[in-house]
């Protein structure tokens, strides 16, 4: 189990470091094989992992008993493996450690896997690339941090994978660097993540002034009530400071603007960002941490009402898109508001189940989407790609396999995952609780038409005369093999995922993360709360896809949308020119006014009249510079004169 551990992590690693250190002397081509092999040599490594947390019986963590009031969270068929004490001062040390318990063996295997098919899929869809090598040193590395992020055994691990995940982003975000959208769009993720990542180190500089450590025995302790060290004030605030580093880094309100324009990148690079990696960090977050939240259970709230109105506002948004990345950009953001859902109401299991169906039909989408853009030599349109699905039909019934899983309808996996989530929102039993689940129903319907609006523009009907003029194959194939077969082994997922839990007849997958991160008591379903929410949200994103069809199809003309809405909607409800006008235009004036009345006047003309004197002092002492023995004397004779003088005086 330990070494399957460290195998996972640190195959991206060396891939990373060797394609770096061979540089030009590898052919782009073996860049790209060397990352795929690091990184499905790292799902090899998670199955071992997964194989030994199975196999193992409950352990502690600690080296001794832990208190009877957190037995019940330090204890999981798990282990913490330390490499070597990193720092120590003290009583306060810091390892490097990972930690391997369910909930991480599970991420493990998603980000690897799921990263490890993305990356292949990279091969064919960046062929030509004059950078590829150092994309693909970017994309294992990438793969990496998330690793690091979800094994790191200990509170500084899982900031510094946090860190670096936000750092991979950036720069595969802006990869493409001589587009100025990219680079502004790759520093918009950068500074709006780092609001999020700035919330939580200061949530953990809390919990180490309390506790002196930063493992997550010692922080989950010092939130119990019978332990006392936190109040209920510094939980709140830690449980909050946690929350806004989630946010940012899943993308829900109010720090949601960043992700759509991250679709700067190449599409691979959307694909993993969406699906295995990135925004997926604030779900595994709460999970991981769920004592804290647990104790803060009003903000543990506010995070379940943050993802529900998140996947409205998204869901509306997505309707009047028009790029096919950004609709299924939008899908995400609502997607991971069903997961925050889920984890809020204290159904852990429930929101990280969607989260591993999620990148199976999410990582198809993009991965689909992908190989159309390649085959319209970059046009991202829908209004252009009309009929599209006559000439690429593997492409056309792949996408339509993940659209279908993304509505939830049955038996794709969507189907199984989202449902449960709602269902537990129904099982609190309060005004918001129901509040949530209307919320989800809507959000159901709302996915099953932004999503059939995008396959009936599309896919269906004769091809439109530009897909005609533009479509182009590879040797008879809609893409390279490395592009199809990736998308082949997700369609499948896509399809058959959900399958592994039906939550009113059979739940391994809740059963199995119990021991890291148990469901709470109240947001556990019946079964007959969990059968008429299906049939709920199942109706929902049935009279969605209805509507798509009635609206969007050949048969008929769109119905005219009303402008005032439809403009609120193209402009994201106003939430990036209310941050312009907040933060980003009074920043331009402040540091004009600074540069007009501080630094002109004083640094920029201090400056150049310190140069001016300096220029005239060297004049006037060039002067006296004659090269004549003789005036040296005389200069020599004066001073000494003048020496004489001062002492004679003075006496």
């Amino acid at each position: 189990m330990t070494g399957g551990s460290w195998l996972c992590l640190l195959a991206p690693l060396g891939g990373t470091l060797l394609i770096t250190l061979c540089g030009t002397r590898i052919p782009r081509v073996a860049a790209g094989w060397i990352a795929t092999t690091s990184c499905f040599v790292a799902f090899g490594g998670a199955i071992w992992a997964f194989i030994g947390v199975h196999n193992r019986h409950v352990v502690h963590f600690l080296t001794g008993p832990p208190s009877a009031a957190i037995a019940s969270q330090v204890t999981a068929r798990g282990e913490i493996t330390t490499a070597w004490t990193w720092l120590a001062s003290g009583h306060f040390s810091v390892g490097l450690q990972l930690l391997v318990d369910p909930l991480s063996s599970v991420m493990m295997l998603i980000v690897s896997g799921v990263g490890g098919l993305i990356v292949l899929y990279s091969i064919g869809y960046m062929d030509g690339d004059d950078e590829e090598r150092r994309y693909f040193a970017y994309m294992a590395f990438f793969v990496f941090s998330m690793l690091l992020l979800v094994e790191g055994g200990n509170l500084l691990l899982l900031l510094a994978g946090w860190g670096l995940v936000g750092l991979s982003s950036y720069l595969l975000i802006g990869f493409w660097h001589e587009r100025p959208s990219a680079v502004q769009a790759a520093k918009k993720a950068f500074v709006m993540n780092a609001f999020g990542d700035a919330t939580m180190a200061l949530a953990f500089f809390v919990l180490i002034a309390h506790t002196g450590s930063i493992s997550f025995v010692a922080s989950f302790e010092a939130v119990s009530p019978l332990a006392g060290h936190l109040s209920s004030t510094a939980t709140n605030l830690v449980a909050l400071g946690l929350l806004g580093g989630a946010a940012a880094k899943s993308a829900q309100i109010p720090l949601q603007t960043w992700l759509p324009d991250a679709m700067e990148g190449p599409t691979p690079v959307s694909a993993l960002i969406h699906a295995a990696t990135m925004v997926t960090a604030g779900v595994y977050l709460i999970a991981r941490t769920h004592p804290i939240f647990e104790q803060a259970r009003t903000i543990e709230l506010i995070a379940a009402g943050t993802g529900a109105l998140t996947l409205l506002v998204a869901g509306l948004i997505a309707l009047v898109q028009v790029d096919i990345k950004r609709v299924i950009a939008y899908s995400t953001m609502s997607q991971i508001g069903y997961m925050f859902l889920g984890a809020g109401v204290g159904a852990y299991a429930n929101g990280m189940f969607h989260l591993m169906t999620h990148a199976f039909f999410k990582a198809l989408l993009f991965m689909a989407a992908g190989i159309a853009i390649h085959a319209l030599a970059g046009e991202q349109d829908i209004r252009q790609m009309r009929g599209l699905g006559k000439l690429m039909p593997f492409t056309k019934w792949c996408f339509l396999a993940g659209a279908l899983a993304l509505v939830g309808i049955p038996p794709f996996s969507g189907f199984f995952s989202k449902d449960s989530i709602v269902a537990s929102a129904a099982a609190l039993g309060t005004w918001y609780g129901w509040i949530f689940w209307v919320c989800g129903i809507a959000g159901a319907f709302l996915t099953g038409l932004y999503t059939f609006r995008l396959w009936f523009l599309v896919f269906p009907g004769e091809p439109s005369p530009f897909v005609r003029e533009h479509y182009h194959d590879r040797h008879g194939r809609e893409g390279a093999w490395t592009m199809l077969v990736p998308v082949g082994i997700l369609a499948v997922l896509a399809t058959v995922g959900g399958w592994l839990q039906w939550s009113p007849r059979w739940h391994p997958f809740t059963d199995w993360l119990a021991p890291a991160a148990p469901t709470l008591q109240a947001a556990i379903p019946t079964n007959t709360q969990e059968y008429y929410t299906s049939a709920a949200t199942v109706l929902a994103g049935v009279v969605g896809i209805v509507v798509a069809w009635a609206i969007y199809s050949e048969r008929t003309m769109a119905i005219p949308a009303m402008p005032f809405w439809r403009r609120t909607l193209e402009n994201k409800f106003w939430f990036d020119v209310l941050y312009d006008r907040i933060f980003y235009a009074p920043a331009v004036w402040t540091t004009t006014l600074l540069r007009r009345e501080f630094e002109e006047p004083v640094v920029l003309q201090t400056g150049t009249d310190l140069g001016e004197a300096t220029l005239e002092t060297g004049g006037l002492v060039r002067r006296i510079q004659t090269g004549f023995l003789r005036t040296y004397v005389l200069f020599l004779a004066a001073g000494a004169a003048g020496v004489v003088l001062a002492f004679l005086i003075a006496k």
